[in-house]
């Protein structure tokens, strides 16, 4: 599939109906062989099959990004301050890098931001095709807590159905707890009833 970033020099989204991880995908393509990394915010956010790969390379922490796709990130005032110690190691494991920054000179345009190459290095063929690895078994998927608030959305994720005993079970566990409370009370009573018999004699 082709790049909707016809010209480096020269990429405009218009009226504002690509989403920012769309953007990134299309930097991806301008960058076959290099993980990109595309400043959103306080972080430098990479996604799809680069997030798998720094997630082994550089241990980050991966969650989702939407549906199918993975995302990683590092902290922008993290990266300007280690620039050369994140270049070292991905040089070190010959992988190939571009990290795009906000810039006013910058000559790629999502909405009413410029982009422009902060750093890059070059590095090995990548052979990861994968944008995630299952989603649904991802401890951080985001995606699916934020979507459907922990509503089963497909038939991988089984509902638990409540059976006779299970009720049977709660009830008596109540039960049990309000006998202890109500025991606990009675004692108070008694207490304060003592009390107040002696202060009346």
């Amino acid at each position: 599939m082709r790049s909707q970033i016809k010209n480096e020099a020269s990429f405009l989204v218009e009226g504002g109906k690509m989403k920012f991880y769309e953007f990134i995908l299309e930097l991806q393509k301008l960058n076959k062989n290099k993980v990109v990394f595309v400043k959103s915010g306080v972080f430098f956010n990479s996604i799809g099959r680069d997030a798998i790969i720094l997630e082994k390379v550089l241990g980050l922490k991966r969650t989702c990004v939407t549906k199918g796709i993975c995302k990683v990130g590092l902290p922008t005032n993290y990266v300007r301050e280690n620039l050369s110690k994140i270049k070292e190691k991905l040089e070190k494991n010959n992988i190939g890098f571009v990290f795009y920054d906000e810039m006013k000179n910058g000559n790629l345009i999502f909405k009413d931001r410029k982009y422009g190459i902060l750093i890059e290095g070059e590095g090995k063929v990548i052979n990861e095709d994968r944008k995630c690895n299952n989603c649904l078994n991802c401890n951080n998927n985001v995606y699916l807590k934020k979507l459907n608030n922990g509503k089963k959305i497909n038939e991988n994720i089984k509902e638990y159905t409540f059976k006779k005993e299970d009720y049977i079970l709660i009830l008596e566990i109540l039960k049990n707890v309000f006998n202890s409370f109500k025991e606990k009370l009675d004692k108070e009573n008694n207490i304060n009833e003592n009390t107040n018999d002696k202060t009346i004699k």
